[in-house]
């Protein structure tokens, strides 16, 4: 075998070592995303596949998805942080409501409920989502929840809609868009 070729094998075992090092190197760099993204669940707010989504009711699930600044909903005290983002009052006396999208440039309206005890943190956490929607910015969210459903029916066909209730304010995390 001549140099030459010897000089080329050593080179394409030493570029696939290398090739194998990088990608081990970046495998083990990903970070473990946790919950399922509500796109997996859900479409403009409602189930993406009504079946798939009525055997998870009553489970605990993690869902990771965007909050719609535009429909957020509180006591007086929710109001008086939310100015004009507050919507209304809240689902029950004690909790507070916001909707969950799949993505963040979903259109206004097409996410589903997810209902939120009162608790400690709350006003810090309103004051967050206040500031990322004047700034246009938005906000990701991993929330915890026992999941519900409901008959959403149109004139062409029956949906399933969505509500996620959480058990404690703890479990709403918000992140950075890639959480």
């Amino acid at each position: 075998m001549t140099r030459a070729v010897r000089l080329g094998l050593a080179d394409c075992r030493a570029t696939a070592l290398l090739v194998l090092a990088l990608a081990l190197g970046l495998a083990g760099c990903d970070a473990p995303v946790r919950g399922q993204a509500a796109a997996e669940i859900a479409r403009d707010g409602f189930a993406r596949d009504p079946r798939a989504v009525r055997a998870m009711v009553g489970q605990r699930i993690e869902v990771r998805g965007f909050v719609d600044h535009g429909n957020l909903y509180g006591d007086s005290g929710a109001r008086e942080i939310l100015a004009e983002y507050w919507s209304g009052e809240g689902t029950t006396p004690g909790t507070w409501r916001f909707d969950l999208k799949s993505a963040a440039d979903d259109a206004l309206g097409h996410g589903f409920a997810v209902i939120v005890p009162n608790g400690p943190g709350r006003d810090a956490l309103l004051r967050r989502l206040v500031a990322d929607a004047r700034a246009g910015r938005p906000t990701a969210v991993l929330v915890r929840g026992r999941l519900s459903t409901f008959a959403a029916p149109t004139n062409l066909r029956r949906l399933t809609g969505l509500v996620l209730v959480l058990e404690s304010p703890g479990d709403l995390v918000p992140g950075p868009p890639g959480l």
